[in-house]
């Protein structure tokens, strides 16, 4: 394992509290979605144990496909460390340089991509999360309700920050695509605590 996920816990919130842009708010969401996958993918294998064939079957689909879910968090993750780079690059320019500007807008563009992609891997982590709940035991119903949570919080992180980085093309569809993802994964944990 290697990158974010190959970190302790307490070498990874060093890494997050130090002076340097990155790791920062991507890495994090992403990471906040690793740890809802994983809770997903936790709750299903035990609420699978004791279902009958059927649902057994369907809560083994969940399980596999939030262990996907959280490799591609993770994966994510690590590309956020240097998906800004080039915009700090960008910045860095001379202010008098005629395609600044453009240079940083393309950077940011491209900067957005991650962000994207975890907003809508923790929206499919959240609804998940919502499918679980109905098969969740007492003992884990905390953990598949923290698993909403997390996944709330890393769709509407993310979609932050693509926000952010497209603030100069607020009709790009990728800000609409990124608050999709947020207000899913908001609509499924208000379904969950329902």
């Amino acid at each position: 394992m290697s990158g974010l996920a190959g970190q302790t816990v307490g070498e990874l919130i060093e890494a997050l509290a130090a002076p340097s842009p990155s790791p920062g708010g991507g890495s994090s969401a992403a990471l906040a979605c690793a740890l809802a996958a994983g809770l997903a993918e936790m709750t299903a294998a035990i609420a699978g144990a004791s279902a009958d064939p059927a649902a057994s079957e369907r809560l083994d689909e969940h399980r596999s496909r939030a262990g996907e879910l959280r490799e591609l968090a993770l994966a994510l993750a690590d590309r956020e460390l240097s998906s800004y780079r080039p915009v700090l690059a960008a910045i860095r320019e001379a202010p008098g340089r005629v395609d600044r500007d453009r240079r940083v807008g393309e950077a940011l563009a491209a900067a957005s991509g991650p962000p994207l992609e975890i907003a809508q891997a923790a929206a499919e982590v959240s609804t998940i999360a919502l499918e679980l709940a109905g098969h969740a035991s007492a003992s884990v119903r905390g953990d598949v309700i923290t698993s909403a949570l997390l996944a709330e919080a890393a769709a509407r992180s993310a979609a932050t920050l693509v926000e952010t980085n497209l603030q100069r093309n607020p009709g790009d569809e990728r800000v609409t695509a990124a608050r999709s993802a947020a207000e899913q994964a908001a609509s499924a944990r208000r379904r969950v605590l329902g």
